[in-house]
Formats: structure tokens, C-alpha cells, sequence
């Protein structure tokens, strides 16, 4: 008979998969940066910023009963009773 060939197998930690996560000086940057920004600029323009680049997720679908809601709009709905201005500490919110 002819001989068999074992083929290794390529593995990866889970951590090399994982994304890397930001160090402590690096997260200090962003809260100055974020804080910076919130200072000089206005809600929506500091809005635009920080969402800048993100696309809505609108492909995820669930149940609701016998029908199929969109879950991006089911968020535009009820985005609209959140208050537009309140008091909270910006800075210390994680990430």
C-alpha cells in the first residue's frame, strides 16, 4: 500500500484572534481627546464626530411575533423619546 502523508495542522490562539485592546495611557488619550471634544464643539457636531466612519446595523432581523422587525429602525423609533440634553459625567463612561 502507499504511504500516507500527515498534514500538520495550522493553529492560533484564541488571543491572537481577539483585537487588541487598548493600553492605559492610550485609553487616557482618548477620554482627553473625547473630553476636548465635547468642550469645543456642539452635541451634533461632537455626535458626527464620534460616529464618524460607523454604519448602522440594519441586516439583523428578530421576532417579533409573526412578523420581522428591523432592528436598526426599532432603534430610530425610540431614539426619538431619549432627552436631548442631560448632565453625565462623559469622561468616565468606559469604552
Amino acid at each position: 500500500m502507499g504511504e500516507s502523508q500527515v498534514m500538520g495542522i495550522e493553529r492560533q490562539t484564541s488571543i491572537e484572534t481577539e483585537p487588541m485592546t487598548l493600553t492605559i495611557n492610550q485609553l487616557q488619550f482618548a477620554r482627553e481627546a473625547a473630553l476636548y471634544v465635547m468642550n469645543t464643539r456642539s452635541m451634533e457636531e461632537a455626535l458626527s464626530i464620534f460616529t464618524e466612519g460607523l454604519e448602522p446595523v440594519r441586516s439583523v432581523l428578530h421576532r417579533n411575533g409573526d412578523s420581522m422587525m428591523n432592528l436598526g429602525e426599532e432603534f430610530d423609533r425610540e431614539a426619538k423619546y431619549l432627552p436631548t440634553s442631560y448632565s453625565r459625567d462623559i469622561v468616565s463612561a468606559p469604552f
